[in-house]
């Protein structure tokens, strides 16, 4: 997918994960304050989060695309920050990804458990044994998910800016300040 609308498409698909991966951070932290809103909000997360990673993967392999188009003519400084914007573009789909990995945990892990342990109360309590797994959630289990989302949270935020400046950059830094092209001229 080269171009939508006879337009680039890669700089129309980065808004997908620029959005959508912040506010799912935001919806984690949320999540993280009361466990009332942990069950309220974990799966309309988890479904922003999927659906800001696959913008990102999407992004990313637009971005290989219109990075070969544009690096043909361009100079060795503008060659630079191209490869700089894409390597930060690639940082941030790994992260995007751990970071769903770590959101898909953090709602499934508990969920499964949970549901689980419903299940074997409702059998006869004969033939089901008192300690068996999945009774009810270990208590590492929450903070260590807690942890693993909030790392993977921070290093998909920072990556996505970071991916976004150096992108702006790219197209913009050779503007002196202030100036913007005008093709009337």
């Amino acid at each position: 997918m080269d171009e939508l609308f006879g337009l680039p498409a890669h700089p129309l698909i980065v808004h997908a994960p620029v959005v959508l991966l912040p506010l799912a951070v935001v919806g984690v932290a949320v999540m993280f304050l009361r466990s009332a809103w942990y069950v309220r909000f974990r799966w309309p997360v988890l479904l922003i989060t999927a659906v800001g990673t696959f913008g990102a993967v999407i992004a990313a392999s637009t971005g290989e695309e219109l990075e070969e188009r544009v690096e043909e003519g361009a100079t060795a400084a503008a060659r630079q920050a191209i490869e700089e914007h894409a390597e930060a573009g690639e940082a941030a789909r790994l992260l995007a990804i751990l970071f769903l990995v770590a959101v898909v945990a953090y709602v499934i892990v508990p969920w499964f458990l949970e549901r689980r342990a419903r299940a074997a109360a409702t059998v006869d309590a004969g033939a089901v044994d008192a300690a068996a797994p999945g009774r009810s959630l270990p208590r590492w289990l929450t903070p260590a998910l807690m942890v693993f989302v909030a790392v993977t949270a921070v290093g998909s935020l920072v990556t996505i800016i970071d991916a976004g400046h150096s992108g702006a950059d790219s197209v913009w830094g050779d503007l002196p300040a202030g100036e913007v092209e005008d093709d009337d001229d």
